[in-house]
């Protein structure tokens, strides 16, 4: 496998913020919908955005889980911001990775992202297939998608040429021989 280039890296970065804030943006005008109908005046106001802001938090986290875990599990590996940008997770060998991997990525973000995500951008800039830790434990790589032809629907993924290392098959094979369709006039 050649190394991949730096471009992967700031796509993985800019991939990263896209989904943040597709979790986030909502969450927040949730929680500011809910202050300005439902807050309390007086000396409850403060015990009640603490309440909204917990509240918010914990929303947040749930829906950075579907976002990072499920969603990509169930969707050929790519987040919604992933397929924006035409990036996939999938295990070294090139397959769908499994539920655990996709936990064990979104678990490791803790070191990933320590230092204001500084630790995840120096090992990626540092690893040979440009993975994060939390890749580099559940053995998994983000690659870029090729572009879809014009024939091809963007929703159906690119099926991959022919060759060994996806499994495909080289050539056609027929079942009959030359001696079965009438080709061989030695008979």
């Amino acid at each position: 496998m050649t190394r991949p280039g730096l471009g992967i890296v700031g796509r993985r970065l800019v991939q990263f913020l896209l989904d943040e804030l597709l979790v986030f943006v909502p969450m927040l005008l949730l929680a500011i919908a809910v202050i300005w109908f439902f807050h309390p005046h007086g000396p409850g106001l403060l015990t009640f955005l603490e309440v909204v802001v917990f509240t918010m938090l914990a929303l947040d986290f749930v829906g950075l889980v579907f976002v990072m875990v499920w969603w990509p599990y169930r969707h050929g590996g790519q987040t919604p911001a992933m397929r924006w940008l035409r990036l996939r997770v999938q295990t070294l060998e090139g397959g769908h990775p499994t539920l655990g991997a996709f936990v064990v990525r979104d678990l490791l973000m803790l070191v990933d992202g320590f230092a204001w995500g500084i630790a995840g951008i120096v090992v990626m800039l540092v690893t040979r297939r440009r993975q994060r830790f939390g890749d580099v434990v559940a053995r998994t790589v983000v690659v870029r998608v090729p572009r879809c032809s014009s024939k091809e629907s963007a929703g159906q993924a690119a099926l991959p040429s022919p060759d060994g290392d996806l499994g495909a098959v080289a050539g056609a094979q027929l079942a009959l021989d030359r001696a079965d369709v009438g080709l061989d006039r030695r008979q």
